[in-house]
């Protein structure tokens, strides 16, 4: 679109020639103009959401995706949101499944051999879904 100028009075003009369900002086121009309407830009078909991404591992995660895991008798649940997982107890975002694995309190432990979720009903540890290609690479 470009912008035009116009005085007050051709404005105000312009809106009284308003017919119909104009919106906008586009619309109102074209009508005056016998012009065709404009074609509405098509609609990008919605993103699909990521939750959390890992690179490394060749996993990306659906927005909403929950791992859980129980440390020292106390069970810890987060969600994939928006690129970090966040606890369900704190509500507080982790950039990493180690940074999550750590704000529980979790030192020197492999987070992806800690951390479960539930895949077709059946409870699932996180590193299972990670390739082959991705673990062989780091050793």
């Amino acid at each position: 679109m470009r912008t035009i100028e116009v005085s007050t009075d051709v404005f105000a003009a312009l809106w009284a020639a308003r017919q119909g369900n104009e919106q906008s002086e586009d619309e109102i121009l074209r009508t005056l103009l016998k012009l065709k309407p404009a074609e509405q830009p098509a609609t990008p078909p919605p993103r699909r959401k990521i939750g959390y991404a890992d690179p490394r591992n060749g996993l990306q995660f659906p927005e909403g995706f929950e791992v859980f895991r129980n440390y020292l008798g106390t069970m810890f649940r987060a969600r994939a949101v928006n690129g970090a997982w966040v606890r369900e107890d704190n509500d507080e975002a982790y950039p990493s499944l180690n940074a999550l694995n750590q704000s529980i309190g979790a030192k020197f432990q492999n987070a992806w051999r800690s951390w479960y979720c539930m895949e077709g009903g059946k409870k699932k540890l996180l590193h299972d879904m990670r390739s082959e290609d991705s673990i062989r690479r780091r050793f």
